[in-house]
């Protein structure tokens, strides 16, 4: 009984004199018994490390107060945060960060708050629910600051659902905001939303799997679910979506003769209106289908060049069409 009872005496005398981080970066506990692990009971996306940094941060909607944001016990309160984390991490040269990615995984009943800034190539990934919907929600009105250079570059967003709280845009991206992406999303148009997500001058963008909702409403998108607008634009693409409009489906214009590799594929459009309407007949339209409030053909249903879209199916309030139209 001495014996034991002096190892534990050793054990509280030292246990405080241990380095918190083993040299390969395991995280170093003490056992109850007296031995030391490295990594024992890492939580589930447990911040790693590029370059001796953290490069992974936690946001929960629900925590009372903020922490460091490295972990869900010390998480971040609001995505500002952590978007501002992960930007700051990417954006530091001594890190070596600038050919990685930082990472925000994020969850709440609820983010309400108007995002102006997203993050440099980071990736943020939504790992909850709100109500019956599948994904992390942000309310709010996000009009990103405009910047003279590619500062905020590369973000890309899973599982989010971006839920508008006013009249207007939802998600408002700016020139010079290129490789922003959105995976598995979900627009939900409350509160007249005008537009559910706005570019101007965007090079890289990517919209895959993701939902431009009506909610409740039943109303949708009075201008537009999606406006590519002005300037010129490379490399977009809207594939394998579900979009409900009030308005347009897929407003498309850039500046005449300026978009390159730009593909909407294989999505499902309800549109009161046209459900593409592309004002620059460079957009290659492949294997849509199409229900417009209209009558059906080019410049009530849709617009866009039949030279530049195959497979696509388009029905009206009076007809159903192949575009182009089988001979």
């Amino acid at each position: 009984m001495e014996w034991t009872r002096k190892v534990r005496c050793i054990i509280a005398t030292y246990a405080s004199k241990l380095r918190k981080t083993a040299v390969d970066g395991q995280t170093i506990r003490l056992l109850p018994d007296g031995r030391i692990r490295g990594n024992a009971g890492m939580e589930p996306f447990s911040a790693g490390t590029l370059g001796g940094a953290p490069s992974v941060f936690y946001a929960d909607g629900n925590v009372v107060s903020s922490g460091n944001g490295l972990s869900w016990l010390s998480a971040f309160k609001t995505l500002a945060e952590a978007l501002l984390a992960a930007h700051t991490y990417m954006s530091t040269s001594g890190n070596r960060a600038w050919a990685q990615r930082a990472t925000v995984y994020c969850c709440a009943d609820n983010f309400t708050e108007d995002l102006t800034l997203f993050a440099e190539k980071s990736d943020v990934i939504g790992v909850g629910s709100t109500n019956q919907h599948t994904h992390t929600r942000v309310e709010g009105t996000h009009v990103l600051v405009a910047t003279s250079t590619d500062t905020y570059h590369g973000c890309q967003f899973y599982n989010l659902e971006w839920y508008g709280a006013a009249n207007g845009i939802i998600v408002d991206i700016p020139a010079n905001q290129n490789g922003i992406g959105f995976h598995r999303c979900k627009w939900s148009a409350v509160d007249a939303a005008t537009i559910g997500l706005r570019a101007v001058q965007s090079h890289d963008m990517h919209v895959v799997n993701c939902i431009f909702d009506p909610n409740t409403s039943g109303v949708g998108f009075s201008t537009a679910a999606i406006q590519i607008n002005a300037g010129s634009v490379t490399n977009f693409l809207l594939e394998n979506c579900r979009i409900w409009s009030a308005g347009i489906g897929l407003d498309f214009n850039p500046t005449a003769g300026q978009p390159i590799n730009c593909w909407a594929i294989n999505n499902d459009i309800y549109a009161t209106g046209q459900t593409i309407d592309d004002e620059s007949s460079d957009l290659i339209v492949t294997n849509n289908r199409t229900i417009s409030g209209a009558a059906e053909g080019t410049g009530s249903a849709w617009t866009y060049s039949t030279a530049w879209s195959v497979g696509n199916i388009s029905t009206g309030n009076n007809d159903t069409k192949n575009v182009p139209a089988n001979d």
